[in-house]
């Protein structure tokens, strides 16, 4: 059926799926003199792709509130004095990019990090900064201190609790509270029990501190959601955040089998909770609303909205009733009574907008914008610049985009959406998202067919789901078709005259474990709107990114590898090795550009394997995701050296 083909329906008219011919990849050529050209290259510094400042958390402390940064670098701890209104204290935190979990015991702060997941001590008077605990884990998601004062931390990938007592440093493994699952989402705890939210498959335990006894208290009717995302206890109750539904769930720790639950019209996620005797407030996302209710309603009140499309990732309560709250760019003080909002001023010499690892690149005439968190930047793409580079500040992370017809087309998690922005502009529109009942959420890859006038976005599913899709807007709606790569996430695309090539993934949502091994790619035709072939032309898992040129199909898979096809015939060409990792790739003429994070270099593409040449070396990119090369398509490139914007001009 269009717009929503079951497994059933793409395998259908096909036959049996076919593998392309796989030849051996061939090792990295040495640089070469026989391109068809000689290439020199020119290399100019553009300054820092994109400087932001984002907040992954915070905790108050008395006439404090500490917040701690993620994505940029360094990462930091700092703390905003209520009293003297303004930024009094800041520590960098080494070794790692960013931090989510942060709680306080007495007068120090603790905080685990993500990339490697490690739990530091900061002493708030002193701010000396100490590594107590390696949590042997990519991420420690949360922290959490018990009444009795020792903390727990909750990590990914293995769902995993550890114990940490600051009186004496002795630290616990608990093990996984799920052994089926990755994520300890977010954690409560009480003298007796620990209770873990659970992803991505959603489930909700209650470790026992006593008998280390694991229990699985999510109500049935939740079971089929994504996360167990927030967790707070208010009195006897523990109440919990469930995404991707943004209900509320409301739990009597003295007997789990009463709870009740509370659903919030029109948003997806609870991002922070706080309570105040029997009143419970939370936020939401993507409407950064904040509501409130009583423990024992059965419907929440919206509040306001304190800042729309904001995410409050932490709220609590100030001495006077007001609510703070720390949000991706910072903090804010909301007041219940007048419902009126004041953004904390979080500048600073240790805080000014630092440099973020970029997600995306996109060239627009004279500039280059730069896709990473909470919007985008606009760089001037001349060496001597020929304006300032400026933010236009978003919800969301881009995730690839494209300019044509003086737009800026962009594919923004969370949610699938589609933001248009004009080339010279200094604001975003959202156009539309994917259907939430298609359960997309993080863009993959996007393209504007110019010959049709549509845009081609594919996604990934939601955590813990499965099947990507191709999501077609002509200009009236979204039509997708989830499950177009049976068992995969498309991760790519290439626009033809009459329809589109589709690059596979074999990872579905976070959280799922694949059932296939080889990246499958595909032609979708506009005219059936179905699948005309399906191949698997390489051993990678993943292709990264695909460009016709000619006659030609070039693409390149997460682990390095570049590949070519006929594609009319489908016939493999040749495969070459171009690096440790395979990025987003430009073409200018009949040449291919592309990074492996340390190197730059280009081919020839034709039907003959090529020679590749290193045009530039020692890059050491810092990209969020794929490494990517962008090209005015006639004889510069752009990329990135560190987290700073390059361009390099060929001659």
């Amino acid at each position: 059926m269009a717009g929503s083909l079951s497994r059933r329906a793409v395998l259908a008219g096909l036959g049996a799926v076919t593998a392309g011919a796989v030849f051996p990849r061939s090792a990295l050529a040495a640089p070469a003199e026989g391109l068809g050209d000689t290439l020199d290259v020119a290399i100019s510094d553009l300054g820092p792709a994109s400087r932001v400042l984002n907040f992954g958390n915070g905790v108050r402390i008395g006439n404090e509130i500490w917040f701690a940064t993620r994505q940029i670098l360094p990462t930091r701890v700092a703390a905003y004095d209520l009293t003297q209104r303004r930024i009094t204290k800041s520590a960098p935190i080494p070794g790692v990019p960013g931090i989510w979990g942060i709680d306080a015991v007495g007068t120090d702060i603790f905080v685990s990090s993500y990339s490697p997941g490690l739990l530091f001590k900061v002493d708030t008077t002193t701010m000396d900064v100490t590594q107590v605990l390696d949590l042997r884990e990519e991420v420690g998601w949360n922290v959490k201190t018990s009444p009795d004062g020792k903390l727990f931390v909750g990590t990914y990938p293995t769902a995993r609790l550890w114990e940490y007592d600051p009186a004496t440093g002795q630290a616990t493994d608990h093990g996984r509270m799920d052994p089926d699952d990755t994520y300890v989402r977010d954690l409560a705890a009480t003298n007796t029990t620990v209770y873990c939210g659970i992803g991505s498959r959603a489930g909700l335990v209650a470790y026992d501190r006593a008998s280390g006894t694991r229990t699985d208290i999510l109500p049935a009717e939740l079971r089929d959601r994504t996360f167990g995302a927030v967790c707070r206890i208010a009195g006897d109750h523990l109440v919990v955040g469930i995404s991707p539904t943004a209900e509320v769930l409301v739990v009597d720790t003295r007997d789990h089998s009463r709870y009740q639950i509370l659903k919030t019209p029109n948003d997806s996620f609870v991002v922070g909770i706080t309570s105040r005797g029997d009143e419970i407030f939370y936020t939401t996302r993507p409407s950064g609303s904040l509501y409130r209710f009583r423990l024992g309603d059965t419907a929440p009140t919206l509040v306001g909205v304190p800042v729309a499309e904001a995410s409050n990732v932490r709220i609590g309560f100030l001495d006077d009733g007001r609510l703070w709250a720390v949000q991706g760019a910072g903090g804010i003080l909301y007041d219940l009574g007048t419902r009126t909002t004041e953004a904390l001023d979080m500048s600073s010499p240790d805080l000014a907008p630092m440099p973020e690892r970029p997600m995306s690149l996109c060239h627009a005439g004279d500039r280059i914008v730069v896709g990473g968190s909470l919007g985008v930047q606009v760089v001037s793409s001349e060496p001597t610049p020929a304006f300032d580079t400026f933010r236009v500040p978003f919800g969301g992370e881009v995730k690839d985009m494209e300019a044509y017809g003086g737009v800026v087309h962009m594919g923004v998690y969370t949610l699938a959406r589609y933001l248009t922005m004009p080339v010279d502009g200094r604001a975003v529109t959202e156009v539309v998202r994917v259907d939430a009942a298609q359960e997309q959420t993080r863009p993959t890859s996007l393209s504007v067919d110019r010959r049709r006038g549509l845009v081609l976005m594919s996604t990934e599913p939601d955590y813990g789901r499965w099947e990507g899709a191709l999501n077609i807007w002509d200009g009236q709606r979204f039509r997708s078709w989830r499950g177009i790569l049976p068992d995969q996430t498309v991760q790519s695309l290439c626009p033809d005259p009459h329809g589109v090539f589709l690059g596979g993934s074999t990872i579905n949502g976070y959280g799922t474990t694949p059932t296939t091994t080889r990246a499958k790619l595909a032609y979708f035709d506009y005219r059936t709107e179905r699948l005309a072939w399906l191949i698997e032309p390489t051993d990678g898992g993943v292709i990264v990114d695909l460009k016709l040129i000619g006659r030609v199909l070039a693409g390149v898979t997460r682990d390095g590898e570049l590949f070519a096809l006929d594609s009319r015939t489908r016939e493999v060409l040749w495969r070459v090795d171009v690096g440790a990792v395979g990025g987003k790739l430009a073409v200018i003429d009949d040449r291919v550009f592309g990074t492996d994070g340390t190197r730059l270099w280009t081919a020839k593409v034709g039907r003959h394997e090529p020679s590749l040449r290193v045009l530039a070396d020692g890059l050491n990119q810092s990209w969020f995701g794929a490494p990517e090369v962008v090209t005015d398509g006639v004889r510069a490139l752009f990329t990135t050296r560190g987290t700073n914007l390059i361009r390099v001009d060929l001659s």
